[in-house]
């Protein structure tokens, strides 16, 4: 299949909402969507706020998952992206900033937020990626519509 970076990178841009999981105080998956998230090639940076149970869980493992998948698609040329790796909250100062300008470029909300400088109480957290999955079933009937890339 061998799919682009570019294409995937496209694909990763273009989606409005991720689905975050990350595993609770259980040991379960635990899954929210998110809106607040830039990706910057394959890393990817979101916000949300301190107090939030995602946090908490992050901190006690770092490892997580992110499903991007565009909406009403239909299965014949159905694709989504998940990024595996993981989780670093951003302490540094040029690291925070660094996710502000990316968030900030990609809504226009966050930006006013981040001008008024309304973003006490949010943590920042940056996923480097060690596995990108690929599904694509635009490939047709019997083909391999999944790649596995490895990071």
């Amino acid at each position: 299949m061998a799919v682009s970076k570019e294409t995937i990178q496209k694909y990763l841009q273009e989606t409005p909402y991720i689905a975050l999981a990350t595993v609770n105080e259980k040991q379960a998956p635990a899954l929210r969507t998110l809106g607040s998230f830039a990706p910057d090639e394959f890393k990817v940076y979101f916000s949300t706020g301190e107090t939030t149970a995602k946090v908490g869980q992050i901190r006690s493992n770092q490892q997580v998952a992110i499903l991007f998948q565009h909406e009403n698609q239909k299965i014949p040329s159905f694709v989504n992206i998940t990024i595996s790796g993981t989780a670093h909250e951003l302490d540094k100062d040029a690291e925070r900033c660094k996710a502000i300008a990316l968030l900030s470029a990609r809504s226009p909300r966050f930006k006013e937020r981040a001008d008024k400088k309304e973003l006490n109480g949010t943590a920042f957290f940056r996923i480097d990626p060690e596995e990108i999955k690929v599904v694509d079933l635009s490939k047709g009937p019997g083909a391999n519509g999944i790649e596995i890339i490895k990071y």
